[in-house]
């Protein structure tokens, strides 16, 4: 009889040890779904955001194609994409200089105006066509790996057009409360090979510069939000041909940041 007793106490003990390990594996498989579900439900709004950011800046492409920009310009738009609320802001750039084409008196000028005196202004603004050319000699004579060398710096000119604003900050002799400045005297972007487009490098003040002429530069930038849970920003700059087409196209993204 005690045995017999031991033996079904003995299965008793292995029947609720299964119960258990099988809770215990219930529980971790329920909690496992619901982090792969989070996580997937986040990688949709993610896409969900991306592409309305995408949507609302082509929108305002569009838009700004149809009007020619008029009308447009410095007020937030705030559309509905799908689950996303997406604010757009564009900004006319035209009173801006773009440093991968501005002659070196206009830059040396540009800098005068943000406060730098003279001769750190020709310094520096050698230094933004040193960065930009693809020449291993300096617009002042020699190498302009040296003068990198001789600040200490771990890099050398990009020997390539500026890719933001940010990166003008890498310039040897430039300092962050000149560059903060700068800023809303400066827009960054290239000319695709195809725009058909001529940029005048005009010399004087900022405001005499003319980034593109007759056509219209213009800064799109889109902010989409599905509230609580996700965000994207994006920001592109457009050429837009007047109201005209330039190789088939109505305008030209010169760049997305």
């Amino acid at each position: 009889m005690t045995c017999r007793h031991d033996s079904r106490g003995f299965a008793l003990v292995v029947v609720l040890w299964s119960i258990a390990v099988l809770a215990l594996l219930g529980s971790q498989l329920t909690s496992t779904a619901r982090v792969q579900s989070r996580i997937a439900a986040a990688a949709r709004d993610s896409g969900a955001v991306e592409a309305a950011v995408d949507g609302g800046i082509y929108q305002a492409i569009f838009a700004l194609c149809a009007t020619g920009g008029i009308g447009l310009s410095g007020q937030p738009v705030v559309l509905q994409i799908g689950n996303a609320t997406v604010e757009i802001l564009v900004e006319d750039e035209a009173s801006r200089v773009n440093p991968n084409v501005a002659s070196i008196e206009m830059l040396r000028g540009l800098m005068v105006a943000a406060g730098a005196d003279q001769g750190r202004a020709g310094l520096i603004a050698g230094e933004i066509v040193d960065w930009r050319n693809r020449s291993a000699a300096s617009v002042f004579g020699g190498e302009k790996i040296d003068l990198y060398r001789n600040r200490g710096l771990p890099y050398r000119s990009a020997d390539r057009p500026f890719d933001s604003v940010d990166e003008i900050g890498l310039i040897p002799d430039m300092t962050p409360d000149l560059l903060a400045r700068l800023r809303p005297w400066l827009s960054v972007y290239r000319n695709s090979d195809d725009t058909g487009v001529n940029v005048r490098q005009a010399a004087g003040n900022p405001g005499e510069q003319g980034l593109v002429n007759p056509n219209i530069v213009m800064r799109v930038t889109a902010a989409a939000t599905i509230r609580g849970r996700a965000r994207a920003v994006r920001s592109a700059v457009v050429l837009i041909h007047a109201g005209t087409e330039v190789n088939g196209k109505l305008y030209q993204v010169l760049v997305w940041e």
